[in-house]
């Protein structure tokens, strides 16, 4: 692969869009690469709107917004205004969900998860090259029919290229994106074994089609960082890590990922706790060493080395789930150097 420099960005899991453009203000100044905007509760694109307004230099994501519960047509408009107002720095991050999420909290339907999604990015162009180039829009899939655009309804033109990232965590899905996108965001529920066995061979297959290699496509992972300078502060962040990664443990369609890691026998319990509504026993089901398998621990200068080796050698971004020591600028641009010097 083509250099060795790993971007490392922040991501917001804030339920305050105001406090989200504090916290990207803060991490810009501190040198971090890009923010990255999550729908933990709100809107994200608003979220990504306050991020470019208070911002100036950091590049500015969604990592991710769900695009089922969408249409390509209103996804582009939201886009195509916040790259104008980013002047340049918006990626659009998307994801499918998963299909109870998209039936049954937003009403709309699930249909082909795979094929809804390829659509969606083709779409997303098609509509974008028709109010950058004047193209005719005559887009026409199985799923999406845009055929409909007068000038009066275009919006003001400009020249920003938007990338467009896919989540992704199944073989099917990661192929798809390693064809389509011009980046793979993986979930922060997987593991060194799952992205050798499943994640990285689906995604080579996916690049092989679009005659692309992996220097074509950028890898990102958010990852769990166990970080604390006491080891109370590591033990309590640990357990909050444990409920999050064994909520996404209850999710059916993740069982590969535990199989991976000889865990899947956990699933069942697991499930059944979440149809029950008993979230705060699901962390008791895991074992001590759940965590381990998913995430890294440690004091924040540690974090480092420790991603380099969870990380491996082919994820070129990455951020830390629950945010960094952003409040002491000077210690995050040396934990900042330590990880460009471990690159």
């Amino acid at each position: 692969m083509k250099g060795t420099m790993v971007h490392i960005d922040i991501t917001l899991v804030d339920k305050d869009i105001l406090a989200s453009g504090d916290r990207a203000k803060t991490a810009e100044d501190a040198g971090l690469d890009t923010a990255w905007c999550t729908e933990t509760g709100l809107d994200v694109f608003l979220q990504a709107y306050e991020v470019a307004r208070r911002t100036e230099t950091i590049g500015v994501g969604t990592a991710i917004a769900v695009a089922l519960s969408r249409t390509p047509m209103t996804v582009a408009y939201t886009a195509w205004n916040i790259a104008d107002v980013s002047d340049g720095r918006f990626t659009l991050g998307l994801g499918s969900q998963v299909k109870a999420h998209i039936e049954r909290r937003y009403s709309m339907p699930w249909n082909s998860p795979v094929g809804q999604m390829r659509e969606f990015v083709l779409a997303l162009r098609e509509i974008w090259g028709n109010w950058r180039d004047g193209e005719r829009l005559n887009f026409e899939g199985e799923h999406y029919t845009h055929t409909l655009m007068s000038p009066f309804w275009a919006p003001k033109p400009h020249d920003h290229h938007i990338p467009i990232h896919l989540a992704a965590v199944g073989p099917k899905m990661v192929e798809m994106a390693g064809e389509v996108a011009d980046g793979i965001i993986l979930h922060a529920f997987t593991n060194p074994a799952y992205m050798e066995q499943v994640t990285f061979p689906a995604l080579e297959r996916g690049l092989a089609t679009s005659g692309r290699t992996l220097d074509d496509i950028e890898i990102s992972l958010p990852m769990f960082m166990a970080m604390g300078d006491t080891d109370e502060e590591i033990e309590e962040r640990r357990t909050a890590i444990a409920s999050q990664l064994a909520f996404y443990a209850s999710t059916p369609s993740y069982r590969p990922v535990l199989e991976a890691v000889g865990l899947e026998h956990l699933q069942p319990e697991l499930t059944a706790l979440s149809k029950s509504g008993d979230w705060d026993r699901l962390k008791d089901v895991v074992p001590a060493d759940f965590v381990d398998h998913f995430a890294i621990t440690g004091r924040p200068e540690d974090m480092p080395s420790l991603a380099k080796k969870h990380l491996g050698g082919k994820v070129r971004r990455t951020s830390s789930y629950y945010g960094w020591p952003v409040e002491d600028q000077a210690r995050l641009s040396s934990i900042l150097d330590g990880f460009r010097q471990e690159n």
